[in-house]
Formats: structure tokens, C-alpha cells, sequence
């Protein structure tokens, strides 16, 4: 691998990022997004709303480092800057920013975002000096975001121990054609008497789809509870048969490229609907109920969650797309 010290990389802490750093960042992360199939894309709404974002990152600081460093395992020898995420200028004077995360199989991660697309050549060259800086842990893992059907996306996903992880689904409500059908009827979710039921199909998807058992797990119970309050939790039922429930659908509020949108963060289906094309009808029903208090309606999908990303395509479209690499790719071996 090439070293860097010639011409080294600078770092600095995301919570001292200049408005212009960030500004050139914000820019990148909209630009790993297709935003072709959005006709009201709001590009000044965007960058506020990604901009913001990208600084909620240093919330976990914002009271000091002692819950981090338990939480994490992390020696007092380590610098605090050093645990946080850094802005990193490469030697041509481009910006990247780095930061170290787990993922729901408990893996450490490190996530490269690039103020342009983060080429593979670039991460070969660099990486190494970045893991170095974050010494005080052990990444298996390279996160990347790439524009779908890229030449970029392309590249990264060929290679060996690729994977496509979370698929960021959206579309703007008002253009979302939706089949009218009365097949379906949303009633808001009662933890009373819907929980055990949520529950138990939960359980039930997970002995019948084991792979995703790390991936998709059930919300707890104080979490629906609260969307329950907001009016964002729905029991889907047959319209005929009303004491037949089909599935459940939990929304969160979110501003995702400066919409006023709606996030679908639980789509469950009942194990004796599952195949029968459900999904879209109860998709459609949701979409209808919301689409004249909010404009937008997203989703991250993981790829390997086939049934959920079919559903996707019929009232949206594929924005973004996380693609994982194995640190192996980076780093000499001893």
C-alpha cells in the first residue's frame, strides 16, 4: 500500500467543521442520492435538512465521552477527539468524513462519506492512514453510499465480499399512483389489543426467515407506544372480514433531502398473507391516508430482505444504496 507521509491527511472533529466544510460535505451526501425520479426535489431544503443530519452525529458527545468510552470499551489513553467522527482532507484537498459505528450483527464498521464519489482507488490509497488515526479499534468493515446503477455502485459491488446493505427507498406522495381498492381498511394499532398478536407473527417470521433475524427486529413496546400517541401506528384489516388482521405498518416522522416526510420503519406481514400480494395494497392504503399531510414517504430496506424490496418498486424508487467492502481490501496483511 502507498503511505502518505510525504503529503499526510489532516484531521479534525465534526463538531468543529466549518460551515464551508460541512456545506461541501452535505453537498456529497445528496449527491450519492438519484434524485431523478423527484420532481420537486428542493435542493436548498435538502442541504438543511442533510446538513443537520450530518451534525446530529456529535449529539453522543454533547454531555462528554464517559458513556461512549463504557459503552465502547474505550482506553482513557485515547484522545477524545479520536473516538469522534473526523473530517479527513485528503492531499488534493478534497474532504471526507469518517466515523466509527456498529451494525446490527454487532460488527465494527467504518463509514467513509466523501464530498465526491469515494473511489475505490482513493479508499485503497488512504484507508490504511484512517485506520491508523482510529487506532483504538479494529473495523471488519468499509460502508460506502453509492448512486444506484452507477458506474461507481457497479464497480463496488463487484468486487470480492461485496455487499449491498441498506436501500434507501422514497418518492413524493403526490406523484405516487395509487390502485384504487377497498380490500384493505387502516385502523390505528392498540397496544392492548394488538400487541401480543404483533408479537407473536414477529416470532413467527423469524423461525420461518431465520437469516433475517439479526436484521429485522421487533420495536419495543415503548416505541410503539409513543408512534401509537402520534397517530403513526396502523393495524391493517381485510375490509370484509374486520376482525381479520393482515399486517402493521409504523411510521416515523423524517425530513430525509428536505421533505416533510414520513420514514416506514415496521412493515410486517401476517404469515397467512405473506405471498398473496398484500403488501402493495396495504402499501397503497397507508400512502392514501398520508399524502395530504405530508409529501414524501421513505424507507431503508437491507437488500437481502427480497420481499420488502419487491414491495418497494411499486410506489417507489431506489434513491441510494449502502455497499459494504471487507477491511482485507485495505489493509497489508501481517
Amino acid at each position: 500500500m502507498m503511505n502518505n507521509r510525504d503529503n499526510p491527511l489532516k484531521f479534525k472533529s465534526l463538531d468543529t467543521a466549518t460551515n464551508s466544510e460541512l456545506e461541501r460535505l452535505t453537498r456529497g451526501v445528496i449527491d450519492t442520492c438519484d434524485i431523478a425520479p423527484l420532481s420537486r426535489f428542493d435542493l436548498n431544503a435538502a442541504m438543511d435538512a442533510e446538513s443537520k443530519d450530518l451534525q446530529s452525529r456529535c449529539d453522543d458527545y454533547k454531555n462528554g465521552f464517559a458513556e461512549v468510552r463504557a459503552r465502547r470499551q474505550i482506553s482513557d489513553t485515547v484522545p477524545d477527539e479520536h473516538i469522534q467522527d473526523q473530517i479527513v482532507t485528503l492531499p488534493c484537498g478534497a474532504l471526507w468524513l469518517a466515523g466509527i459505528y456498529r451494525n446490527h450483527q454487532d460488527q465494527t464498521l467504518i463509514e467513509i462519506i466523501g464530498e465526491r464519489t469515494v473511489e475505490f482507488s482513493e479508499l485503497q490509497r488512504y484507508l490504511p492512514d484512517i485506520l491508523s488515526f482510529f487506532s483504538w479499534c479494529q473495523p471488519e468493515i468499509v460502508s460506502v453510499w453509492s448512486k444506484p446503477h452507477s458506474e461507481h455502485f457497479k464497480l463496488l459491488a463487484n468486487l470480492h465480499g461485496a455487499e449491498v446493505e441498506d436501500c434507501f427507498w422514497g418518492a413524493e406522495t403526490t406523484n405516487i399512483d395509487i390502485p384504487k381498492t377497498n380490500e384493505i381498511t387502516l385502523a390505528p394499532f392498540n397496544m392492548t389489543a394488538d400487541w401480543r398478536w404483533y408479537e407473536q407473527e414477529y416470532q413467527t417470521f423469524h423461525h420461518d426467515v431465520p437469516h433475517l433475524k439479526e436484521r429485522l427486529e421487533i420495536e419495543e413496546t415503548e416505541s410503539v407506544a409513543e408512534l401509537v400517541e402520534k397517530n403513526l401506528a396502523f393495524i391493517a384489516y381485510l375490509t370484509q372480514q374486520p376482525t381479520q388482521k393482515v399486517g402493521v405498518v409504523l411510521l416515523e416522522p423524517c425530513t430525509e433531502l428536505g421533505y416533510k416526510g414520513l420514514l416506514i420503519n415496521e412493515f410486517i406481514i401476517a404469515k397467512a398473507f405473506r405471498g398473496r400480494g398484500f403488501g402493495p395494497k396495504i402499501q397503497a392504503a397507508i400512502i392514501d391516508k398520508i399524502r395530504e399531510s405530508y409529501d414524501f414517504v421513505c424507507g431503508y430496506i437491507y437488500s437481502g430482505n427480497h420481499a420488502s424490496m419487491n414491495n418497494a418498486k411499486y410506489t417507489r424508487s431506489l434513491l441510494r444504496t449502502e455497499i459494504t467492502l471487507p477491511i482485507e481490501h485495505f489493509i497489508t496483511p501481517n
